[in-house]
């Protein structure tokens, strides 16, 4: 069977995307999953990707319909964050969101919580980025996807992977930051 130009520069796209998210979720994952699990949560987030409205149709995305009204392009990073949420972390507290690193990140020589230190959130998020940054292999909090609420949310990724995963979200239109701030 013949496939028409426009057949193959789509399957072509789709491809593409799939090679890009899975990469994304492997950086992502900063060696916390198995290559099995990266691969199925790949398969998961560009069958999302190509095509959210089948993937609403689908059992696992049918509890995200509400999504499609509010925000249809962030349906790829919501089952980013679905697939990945025990690495993530979301909270409206800054202190909780703090205990929250300390439990996902336990390598880090990460302190309590500096109740009063920070006159500002700005500057805890650049005392804890100096911690992330001094701990080996070197690691920074982004900001990833949207909450649609008042929840920070993120996860601690390799410093040395986070320019190319703020690329590929770029690529892929996922919404992300190298700062919780943005």
């Amino acid at each position: 069977m013949d496939r028409k130009p426009d057949q193959i520069i789509i399957n072509d796209e789709m491809e593409n995307n799939q090679d890009l998210i899975k990469e994304l979720i492997t950086l992502l994952a900063n060696n916390r999953w198995h290559e099995e699990d990266i691969s199925e949560i790949s398969e998961t987030v560009t069958f999302a990707y190509n095509d959210p409205e089948a993937y609403l149709d689908t059992d696992e995305g049918a509890e995200l319909t509400w999504l499609l009204e509010v925000d249809p392009e962030g349906i790829p990073a919501w089952v980013i964050f679905n697939e990945l949420y025990d690495v993530f972390v979301v909270c409206d507290k800054i202190d909780e969101l703090h205990e929250q690193i300390q439990e996902v990140c336990p390598e880090a020589p990460i302190p309590d919580f500096p109740y009063g230190q920070f006159p500002a959130t700005p500057d805890y998020f650049i005392w804890l980025d100096k911690l992330l940054k001094g701990t080996p292999p070197g690691y920074q909090l982004i900001s990833f996807g949207d909450s649609y609420g008042d929840n920070l949310q993120g996860l601690i990724v390799s410093r040395a992977d986070t320019e190319r995963i703020i690329h590929l979200c770029k690529q892929l239109n996922i919404k992300a930051s190298k700062s919780m701030l943005d």
